[in-house]
């Protein structure tokens, strides 16, 4: 294992990339480009700050309470957001992080305890069906960049496992808000200190006056519960008006996740009757068996895809989202077949 003060790897080019942000943190004035995810449209390139940065770990650090003697694992890309905030939050903290290339499993090789560690929600579901005894050993997990399924909910349950849910994008420089699930599961988000919302005809506006110069309204629909919880329902730019009926394709998703094992997305295309067309695009290699009486019990008569389409290998974000845009853009019109 090699080492760099409290940061260690065992992967020279990693340490090396260590070496460079610490060159570059030292900076009184440093500002770095990170990309937006993409998932929903053109990635953006957005400039953010050291003081930014050093106020959103701060307000993690204080969360979790970890101190000079906390040890966490950074197994996601660098090149994220997600990744450079592991590595200031540990600058903040000053506490010791172990640096390792993203792997579906990043616990498979770990065999002492944790303190901390942040990983994606297919990371999540790859441990808990390899190893999910290695759980054990970690005392604070957080998870985002990605939806949670119902069903990976339920498997952490079964193993009596809690972790945190993020929720926060690139312009509010990491997580602002979290909420547990698994074995002690809450619907609603939990600001982090200084933070506060409201809401604009269902849309969630975060207020952040510590690092947004100005109220930051997004494209997620909520239930406000107060200015500091919310419970989130899904993204108001993912609706689809089919037929003058409004669907959400991620509650779609939520209710079919425990009858599709397969990677899936709830989307749409151009109709001429109805405006645009329920679609389900499934991730296989080969046709799976689906029944529309298993649809039918579970989902109301407007909320069942018409068409559907198998993609061999769904294209990710950086963060490991499904990028819907660029997968549906393989698909071709012959693909396309009536679900039942």
């Amino acid at each position: 294992m090699l080492s760099l003060g409290k940061f260690t790897s065992s992967d020279e080019k990693l340490l090396q990339y260590v070496s460079d942000f610490l060159e570059l943190w030292s900076r009184e004035e440093a500002t770095f480009i990170v990309k937006s995810s993409g998932s929903t449209g053109q990635a953006k390139l957005i400039e953010i700050t050291k003081n930014q940065m050093v106020i959103s770990a701060q307000k993690t650090n204080h969360f979790f309470q970890f101190d000079k003697e906390t040890k966490a694992l950074l197994c996601l890309s660098l090149d994220t957001i997600a990744g450079k905030m592991m590595l200031v939050r540990a600058l903040v903290g000053d506490y010791f992080l172990q640096v390792e290339s993203p792997s579906s499993n990043p616990l498979k090789s770990i065999t002492e305890p944790i303190d901390f560690l942040a990983i994606v929600p297919l990371q999540l579901e790859t441990i808990l069906k390899e190893s999910p005894e290695k759980l054990d050993l970690v005392k604070t997990i957080i998870v985002g960049g990605a939806p949670v399924s119902d069903k990976l909910k339920q498997l952490l349950k079964a193993v009596k496992k809690t972790v945190f849910q993020t929720y926060g994008m690139t312009e509010t420089v990491s997580h602002i808000a979290l909420r547990k699930i698994g074995f002690e599961e809450s619907l609603s988000y939990e600001a982090l200190e200084g933070v506060t919302f409201t809401a604009q005809e269902g849309n969630l506006e975060i207020h952040y006056p510590e690092l947004l110069s100005q109220p930051l309204l997004t494209t997620d629909n909520v239930r406000l519960m107060d200015s500091t919880h919310f419970e989130w329902i899904g993204r108001t730019d993912f609706i689809i008006n089919s037929g003058g009926v409004k669907l959400n394709p991620e509650t779609i998703e939520q209710k079919l996740a425990d009858l599709i094992n397969v990677p899936f997305f709830i989307s749409s295309i151009s109709d001429d009757l109805l405006g645009n067309k329920l679609t389900l695009v499934l991730e296989s290699k080969t046709p799976i068996s689906l029944r529309k009486s298993d649809f039918e019990a579970i989902l109301t008569k407007y909320e069942i895809p018409k068409l559907f389409a198998f993609i061999p290998t769904f294209e990710l974000t950086a963060s490991g989202k499904i990028n819907r845009k660029a997968t549906e853009s393989k698909i071709l019109i012959d693909d396309w077949k009536p679900l039942f």
